[in-house]
């Protein structure tokens, strides 16, 4: 099966993890109504208690890069900004293949 969306993944640190969990559900929340959002995961390291990452898929990398600039101004979304101490990683990439 072939699907043609961007995945995009953040890879992120935080002092705080549950109050960083609590500000990622409002993100969540807000995100989710965005033009071309399809899906968000969630995700803790099993690892690094301070290590957290977000898979969020998007229809397209136009709807992504609109999000980007949205959550920059989106109150919803300041707050998890806020409980981020560092980002490792924040790419997109296009779905070729899944099963």
């Amino acid at each position: 099966m072939t699907e043609n969306t961007v995945l995009e993944i953040a890879l992120c640190t935080v002092a705080d993890k549950p109050a960083a969990e609590e500000a990622r559900r409002a993100a969540m929340a807000a995100v989710r109504h965005y033009p071309g959002f399809v899906s968000w995961r969630a995700l803790n390291s099993t690892d690094q208690r301070d290590m957290i990452a977000d898979l969020v898929e998007w229809a397209d990398k136009a709807s992504a890069d609109a999000a980007a600039t949205k959550v920059q101004a989106d109150p919803a979304f300041a707050p998890y900004m806020a409980a981020i101490t560092g980002v490792t990683l924040m790419q997109h990439f296009e779905t070729r293949e899944a099963i």
